[in-house]
């Protein structure tokens, strides 16, 4: 009995260590996608400046929000004060396009060229410090 409470109150303590600052969101505001890659954020409650920036990028057959729940990058994120970006396949099978001539040519489109602009939409968006 004794070492079932020892367990639960080690559970308890390391749920408590692991619970996040934010929440995933959905950036509803991004649309500078030549596809319809879909772009969630977290960002934590403090963050430091310049902001690191973390790109999660999902699985074969993966979503965003698998890759968010099943990875520690949030975890990372609320740690050091980055954020992370965590993009979301427009395929159907959620798979990304790593073979198209337009992903493989700089500033050609396709997913690759997608991503970058998250990047950059996080930069001015969530990277500089309050006024």
């Amino acid at each position: 009995m004794r070492l079932l409470s020892t367990f639960t109150a080690l559970s308890a303590l390391a749920t408590l260590s692991n619970a996040l600052t934010s929440s995933l969101q959905q950036v509803t505001g991004f649309s500078a996608g030549p596809t319809a890659a879909k772009m969630y954020i977290y960002v934590p409650t403090t963050k430091v400046f310049p902001v690191p920036i973390i790109l999660a990028i999902h699985y074969c057959t993966g979503t965003a929000q698998a890759y968010f729940s099943n990875t520690l990058y949030a975890q990372y994120a609320d740690t050091y004060g980055g954020i992370v970006i965590y993009p979301n396949s427009p395929s159907s099978g959620g798979c990304w396009d790593v073979a198209s001539t337009a992903s493989l040519t700089h500033n050609g489109g396709g997913d690759s060229k997608t991503i970058i602009n998250m990047v950059a939409y996080a930069v001015a968006n969530y990277g500089r410090r309050p006024d």
